[in-house]
């Protein structure tokens, strides 16, 4: 229960149980979900940017999830901010990585928050900065824009860095879809490290891929912004 994989039903709503003094009522369903080997999964340790009381940003790293499923959520950044938290809030996840990428989270701790963050993300609303260490030398800073599932996608590409192997690079996005970073530099020959799909060499690292900056203005013209500290960002 405590790992999210006990849930009811009452009627059309389905809820996790996390406590064994739940009263159910005549006609509740209870599922149980047991995977012996998804319950044993040790969740790595985020830690905590910023507590802005509605919302907080979370670096999330490599290996932790942002979604959890019907077999269990005790390895999200969502149920991490919970448990971590204090006071203890609800959390809503806003912004999602990959489980390999590592970065940047934003969690909202009301349904208001939640959506009023959701919005500036659907309306390209939020600036987003990413770093990479990606295979080879002699990239060019400019813009990709190839299509992604027949879909716009518009990445801007900054050399930070480069050393006799590898380059570091800085990548803001106007779009954002699925592996898009990822795509967009293997397409221009620079894969990044640890990309198990596109670089073609043995892997001894995890992916090499961070969100590295979110930026937007609040309810009220402030502007918000927050940047990985140094030495949470990949280097070469």
């Amino acid at each position: 229960m405590q790992k999210g994989a006990v849930w009811y039903q009452r009627g059309k709503q389905t809820h996790r149980i996390r406590r064994q003094d739940r009263k159910l009522e005549v006609g509740d369903e209870l599922f149980l979900y047991y995977n012996p080997s998804v319950l044993a999964q040790i969740c790595p340790k985020a830690e905590l940017i910023a507590d802005e009381g509605g919302f907080s940003v979370w670096y999330k790293p490599s290996g932790m999830l942002s979604q959890g499923s019907k077999w269990s959520d005790h390895c999200t950044i969502n149920r991490w901010a919970e448990i971590q938290l204090q006071p203890q809030r609800t959390a809503f996840i806003v912004n999602r990585l990959d489980r390999a990428a590592q970065g940047l989270m934003l969690i909202a701790h009301t349904k208001s928050m939640a959506r009023f963050l959701s919005n500036l993300f659907q309306q390209h609303a939020i600036y987003k900065a990413y770093v990479a260490k990606v295979q080879g030398t002699g990239i060019k800073a400019g813009t990709c824009t190839l299509p992604i599932d027949d879909k716009k996608a518009v990445s801007h590409i900054h050399l930070l860095d480069t050393n006799t192997n590898n380059s570091l690079v800085k990548v803001e996005i106007e779009t954002g879809r699925k592996h898009q970073i990822r795509i967009h530099l293997a397409h221009l020959g620079h894969p990044i490290v640890g990309d198990r799909q596109r670089h073609p060499e043995p892997h001894t690292e995890d992916l090499a891929l961070a969100c590295s900056e979110l930026v937007w203005a609040d309810a009220n013209g402030t502007e918000r912004q927050y940047r990985l500290p140094k030495h949470l960002l990949p280097t070469l």
